[in-house]
């Protein structure tokens, strides 16, 4: 065996001997890997399960911050509309007070005056002594003025029995003039007679100057009763045609406008023309 062989040789041994160490020191520390491993294991369940317990503490306590929070805006924003309904009151209770201020201000001025008017009425009452004892004679005269007011009321007193026992006769001779006028077929109505002739008047169209529509002339005139603005009533026969209205008079004749408004015919020289209150 050669030099090289012998170092080989060497080698070899001492490899051995190393991969035997090595086999040595694998076995011991797979050994207490399992141990560590085991106890890492162990270790790491335990670690799993505070975790879980920390997580569900951790949802919890999420969840309560939330309710809380949550809790927290409702409050502010009950704060925030206490605040404005303070402020609005507040307002309104400033208002209160500007006007209390001025009716406090004008009291003091109706103070003031009342003070200053009780001051002359005092003096009114010092300077009026003198009058009172005039109003005392006054009041003395006014007493015997008042006893002779007395018999005359109950003189007056007599005067306005008689004075309804005229009533009375004067509401049954209304009643009875009434009667009268129904009768007649007249009204009662003294302003339905106030553009009509003070006497009932009957007359004809003489002639009609501007057509059927414009001017006539009548034969009854101011000597008749008429006057201007009398209303008149114009018929033929039966036949009802309408109003004129007195525009111009003459003693025995008058000049008249028609109507529009009343006419009902086309009014013709000699149609009759007469006041309503002719029977």
């Amino acid at each position: 065996m050669n030099l090289v062989g012998k170092i080989f040789v060497g080698i070899i041994a001492l490899m051995s001997v190393v991969c035997l160490t090595l086999s040595v020191v694998s076995y011991a520390s797979h050994h207490n890997y399992k141990e560590k491993n085991a106890a890492l294991s162990e270790q790491l369940n335990k670690a799993n399960d505070e975790a879980q317990k920390l997580n569900s503490q951790k949802a919890e306590l999420a969840k309560n911050i939330e309710d809380e929070k949550q809790s927290y805006v409702n409050m502010i924003a009950a704060l925030r509309t206490k605040t404005a309904d303070l402020q609005a009151e507040n307002a309104t209770l400033k208002a209160d007070l500007d006007k209390l201020n001025e009716d406090l201000a004008e009291r003091n001025e109706a103070v003031v005056a009342n003070t200053k008017y009780i001051a002359d009425i005092h003096q009114q009452l010092d300077a009026s002594s003198d009058e009172l004892k005039k109003a005392k004679e006054l009041r003395a005269n006014y007493l015997r003025d008042l006893a002779k007011t007395m018999e005359k009321l109950h003189e007056l007193s007599a005067v306005y029995g008689d004075l309804q026992e005229q009533n009375k006769e004067l509401v049954k001779s209304y009643d009875d003039a009434l009667t009268v006028l129904n009768q007649n077929g007249l009204s009662a109505d003294a302003s339905q007679y106030g553009d009509l002739p003070l006497y009932p008047v009957k007359g004809s169209v003489e002639t009609v100057e501007e057509g059927s529509d414009g001017l006539l002339m009548v034969s009854i005139g101011s000597d008749d009763g008429l006057s201007e603005h009398n209303k008149l009533d114009v018929k033929r026969g039966d036949s009802y045609l309408g109003k004129v209205e007195v525009v111009t008079l003459e003693p025995n004749r008058a000049v008249c406008k028609v109507l529009p408004e009343y006419r009902q015919g086309v009014i013709q020289k000699g149609d009759l023309v007469y006041s309503q209150r002719l029977n």
